[in-house]
């Protein structure tokens, strides 16, 4: 059960791993982390066995004490946004996100639509569950319905200002956006074509993960043949999004931070937070525009923290996680993302693929996993700080390894999530990226550890 009660939410397969029993445990533990809340909001994703654990999660909140508004299956945005704006204590969804149809998850928030992560919640929650430290309220709690799509696309489109009409093909991948984006976009003028837009748990087309390449060739098809400006793809819940430019180009996640960071600075300078894995050519652009770059380690919570903290005006990380708290509430929405995105392309006096090949760049390797005992990760991780710090090198400690060298990094962080090291490289040419990758992996096979590139 351990695997499944992870650093930001509790995810693992349906039913060996997450079934209704520890759906329904997991919902009376909940009490225990918000001892004070009255009102919880509920969605949940369309895979398969969310149902069946959905039956099984308000039947718990509800014998837990809470009165439960079910907003049913809908992004993950909206379940936010209904927490955020009706101002209720908090909630949970059952999702899995982007992972394969046999997993299913719960996603757990507080007020404010702010996540409840290891450290705040979900670890104590496991102890609960595995423990059987669990107590019914005396008094049950009721259930309501709410519709909140409706009342969520008219708050984020008078937000929206385009330039121009675009032609934009959507590609939800069977996931919860379903039409919401087509509709949006078309009330704003858009000319918007959905692929895929059937809530499907079995992901009959492809899997639910904008950030694998191999997911959106159909997006990059209909772009080109259909001459549009711009393509969008959405994860299984809608909290991330792929791009795709008009020459079926998909837009690297370093690319779209940059725009949105220098489009949010146009309207208001301050500080923008990303996480450790950013490249410096975001770093020194943020810089170029007038802003603040802060580094926080990886995880979007961890990110929000200090956004909030600092009263950023924006941040995001590789993966896909964007917070635009000088326009909008402070949580992950990638329809509300698409569509500033749609705005800076609406402006352009030259074609999207153009701007980007505009943006200043550098060379980068992917992210690189090495295989590690969840039990090892991160005492590795400590040890080769402490080697650094003895051989003088210049590194950043904050999550993981950061190492800088005089034309690039090289970083080295164990894994929240599996069992894992990653590994990250960036320099001005090949050549120096080369050299720092060789340079790094010597390092850690000192600790027995081979990176295979």
């Amino acid at each position: 059960m351990s695997s499944i009660f992870r650093s930001y939410d509790i995810r693992g397969v349906y039913p060996s791993e997450i079934n209704e029993d520890v759906v329904y445990k997991t919902a009376l533990a909940y009490r225990k982390i918000l001892p004070k809340a009255k009102e919880i909001v509920v969605a949940r994703d369309m895979r398969l066995s969310s149902p069946d654990l959905f039956e099984s999660l308000t039947r718990g909140l509800m014998d837990a004490g809470f009165n439960v508004i079910d907003v049913g299956m809908v992004p993950v945005s909206v379940f936010y946004f209904a927490i955020a704006n009706y101002k209720k204590d908090g909630g949970i969804m059952i999702t899995a996100s982007h992972n394969p149809k046999e997993y299913n998850g719960l996603k757990i928030q507080r007020e404010n639509a702010r996540p409840i992560v290891g450290e705040t919640g979900i670890f104590d929650m496991e102890k609960y569950v595995v423990s059987g430290d669990l107590q019914k309220a005396k008094e049950k709690g009721t259930m309501n319905k709410k519709e909140v799509v409706d009342e969520y696309m008219h708050y984020i489109v008078p937000k929206i200002k385009l330039k121009r009409p675009l032609k934009i093909i959507l590609d939800p991948g069977n996931g919860t956006c379903d039409r919401i984006p087509e509709k949006i976009f078309s009330s704003l003028g858009c000319t918007a074509k959905t692929i895929f837009a059937e809530p499907d748990g079995t992901f009959p087309n492809h899997a639910p993960d904008p950030h694998d390449d191999k997911n959106l060739v159909v997006l990059q098809k209909e772009v080109v043949e259909n001459k549009a400006d711009i393509g969008f793809a959405f994860d299984g819940d809608g909290d991330r999004a792929g791009v795709v430019d008009e020459k079926g180009r998909i837009i690297s996640m370093d690319f779209i931070l940059m725009m949105l960071t220098r489009q949010a600075l146009a309207v208001k300078k301050g500080d923008v937070v990303f996480e450790v894995r950013c490249p410096n050519t975001l770093i020194d652009d943020t810089k170029t525009h007038g802003g603040n770059p802060l580094v926080t380690r990886v995880g979007h919570s961890y990110l929000l923290d200090e956004i909030i903290e600092r009263s950023a005006v924006f941040g995001g990380e590789l993966t896909g996680h964007m917070y635009f708290p000088y326009c909008y509430y402070n949580f992950d929405d990638a329809i509300f993302a698409v569509l500033k995105i749609t705005e800076i392309v609406s402006a352009l006096d030259v074609p999207f693929s153009e701007y980007i090949d505009s943006l200043p760049r550098a060379h980068a390797s992917p992210e690189i996993f090495i295989d590690c005992d969840d039990n090892r990760k991160f005492k590795i991780v400590e040890e080769l700080k402490t080697y650094l710090k003895e051989n003088n090198y210049d590194f950043l400690g904050i999550d993981g390894a950061r190492i800088n060298f005089p034309n690039g990094w090289g970083l080295v962080r164990a894994s929240n999530t599996t069992a894992h090291i990653k590994c990250r490289f960036e320099a001005d040419t090949k050549e120096h990226l080369d050299e720092i990758i060789k340079e790094v992996s010597g390092i850690i096979l000192k600790f027995g550890l081979e990176m295979k590139c």
